[in-house]
C-alpha cells in the first residue's frame, strides 16, 4: 500500500540522511519510498512510501525512537498523510 506524507522540515539535508539510512523502516514493513522536494520551499517534502500495510506504517511512525529522530532533524510538521490505491485499467 502507498502512503503519501507531506512534511515541513527545518533542515532538509539532516532529514534526508536520517530517512536514507534508516534500517528500522525496512524491518517494520517499508518497501521503499520516493521523495519529492518542493521547488518553492526546499524544506518541504512529499514522500510516497510503499508499506506492507497501514498498521505497519502507524506502528513505525509512532515508535518513540522514530519521533525522537524526526525531532532531532528538525521535522517541524507533518502536514498531511494520505492513503492511495490503484484503479484497474
Amino acid at each position: 500500500m502507498n502512503l503519501i506524507v507531506r512534511r515541513k522540515l527545518k533542515d532538509y539535508d539532516s532529514w534526508k540522511t536520517l530517512v536514507r539510512d534508516d534500517g528500522t523502516r525496512k524491518e517494520k514493513g517499508s518497501r521503499g519510498a520516493t521523495v519529492y522536494r518542493s521547488a518553492r520551499d526546499p524544506n518541504e517534502v512529499l514522500v510516497v512510501f510503499d508499506w506492507d500495510d497501514k498498521k505497519s506504517y502507524l506502528e513505525y511512525f509512532n515508535m518513540p525512537e522514530v519521533q525522537k529522530a524526526l525531532a532531532a532533524t528538525g521535522t517541524t510538521e507533518t502536514i498531511e498523510v494520505s492513503e492511495t490505491f490503484e484503479l484497474p485499467s
